[in-house]
C-alpha cells in the first residue's frame, strides 16, 4: 500500500523503550512510516524536517534538542508528547511555532486524533495555551503596529484572503475548498505570509493576524473549531 503525504514520522526521544511503544502503536496504522532518533545524535531539527513529514520530541526533556529561547526551525513540523501542564512553556512552544503539544494524561486515541490534524494543517493544543499565546504575541508587538506598513501594503489581495481563513484555525484543505484553489497554492500563500509578517507558523500567524484586524477592522472568516479552539 503507498502511503499519503504527511505520514513520514520520527520520534526524538533518548528513552528506548519508549520509542518502542510509540512505534508499535504508530505501526498499527499502515499508511504510517515511523523512524526514531536520539538526541544524541546530533541531527538538527531542520535536517530532520526535511527528511519527515511530522517530528515528535519527548517533552519530558525538551532542552536536548529545542530550546524556548529560538524558533522551530523550517521545514520542521514539531509535536512535543508527553508535555508537562506548564502553561509558560506551552506557550513559548506555541509561539517558536509547534504545532501540537500532548501532555502525560493524552491517551494513544489523542495522539492519532492530533497527528491527522497538524497533517490538515491545523494546531492541536489546549484553548488557555493557544489564547495565551495569541495575548502574549500581541502585547510584544503592539507598539511596533504604528511603525509598521498595514496588511494591505504587504500582502497581496489573495494573500490576505488566506490569512483572514487561515487565522480561524481551520486545515489547509479546507481553506483551499472554501477558495476554490489546491493545497499546494495554500501552502505558497502561507509561506510568503509567513516571510513577509515576519512570523515562524500558525499560532504566530493567528496572533500577528488579530493585531493588525484592530488597524484594518476586518475580522476573521468564520470558520470551524479545531480540538475545541478557534483562534
Amino acid at each position: 500500500m503507498s502511503r499519503l503525504p504527511g505520514s513520514d514520522i520520527a520520534i526524538l526521544s533518548d528513552d528506548r523503550m519508549y520509542c518502542d511503544g510509540l512505534v508499535g502503536f504508530l505501526l498499527g496504522r499502515s499508511e504510517l512510516a515511523v523512524h526514531t532518533y536520539c538526541p544524541a545524535s546530533g541531527r538538527s531539527l531542520a535536517d530532520l524536517g526535511r527528511k519527515h513529514d511530522l517530528l515528535l520530541i519527548d517533552a519530558r526533556h525538551p532542552s536536548d534538542v529545542w530550546s524556548a529561547l529560538r524558533s522551530i526551525p523550517h521545514p520542521a513540523v514539531v509535536m512535543f508528547i508527553g508535555a508537562s501542564e506548564d502553561d509558560t512553556w506551552a506557550t513559548a512552544a506555541l509561539a517558536a511555532g509547534a504545532r501540537g503539544i500532548l501532555t502525560r494524561s493524552s491517551s494513544r486515541d489523542d495522539l492519532l486524533k492530533a497527528i491527522d490534524v497538524i497533517h490538515e494543517g491545523g494546531i492541536w493544543a489546549r484553548r488557555r495555551w493557544l489564547n495565551a499565546c495569541v495575548r502574549s504575541m500581541v502585547g510584544a508587538s503592539r507598539q511596533q503596529v504604528a511603525a509598521q506598513d498595514s496588511v494591505d501594503t504587504r500582502l497581496s489581495p489573495r494573500e490576505r484572503e488566506v490569512l483572514q481563513h487561515a487565522a480561524t484555525g481551520i486545515g489547509n484543505k479546507e481553506l483551499a475548498d472554501r477558495l476554490s484553489i489546491s493545497e499546494a497554492t495554500v501552502k505558497v500563500h502561507l509561506t510568503h505570509i509567513f516571510q513577509k509578517l515576519g512570523v515562524p507558523g500558525r499560532a504566530a500567524l493567528a496572533a500577528s493576524y488579530h493585531q493588525f484586524a484592530d488597524v484594518t477592522g476586518v475580522a476573521p472568516a468564520n470558520g470551524r473549531t479545531t480540538n475545541g479552539v478557534r483562534l
